[in-house]
């Protein structure tokens, strides 16, 4: 799983915009209008989400319209989709339930084999 899709996402504002973007391009000053901020911290989210390849910018004319990258976004989802149907096997190496919630080291002081 991509961690940094997942911390590009963490982010409320960062969120926010792709949520907004999912609907349709905006350039930066639009998004700007939109979320109440500066044009430069706009830019600065917009700019996470580039590297974490979550949208693209299209130059039209002066402006640049930035738009989600479905593709990546539906990878994410199908990444989830299979960390959310993965089956549970039970506790590690069998360790009976009430020390595998610790399960850091056994009754000797030893570590445990979990």
């Amino acid at each position: 799983m991509d961690v940094c899709l997942l911390k590009a996402l963490a982010d409320p504002t960062r969120a926010w915009i792709i949520e907004l973007l999912v609907r349709r391009s905006y350039c930066v000053r639009a998004l700007s209008q939109l979320l109440e901020m500066s044009e430069s911290a706009v830019s600065q989210h917009l700019k996470v989400l580039r590297d974490a390849d979550l949208v693209e910018g299209v130059k039209y004319g002066y402006y640049t319209h930035y738009r989600v990258r479905r593709e990546t976004l539906a990878a994410l989802r199908d990444q989830l989709n299979a960390l959310a149907a993965a089956e549970h096997i039970g506790t590690r190496m069998n360790c009976p339930a009430a020390e595998a919630v610790g399960c850091r080291t056994n009754n000797k002081g030893g570590a445990s084999p979990c």
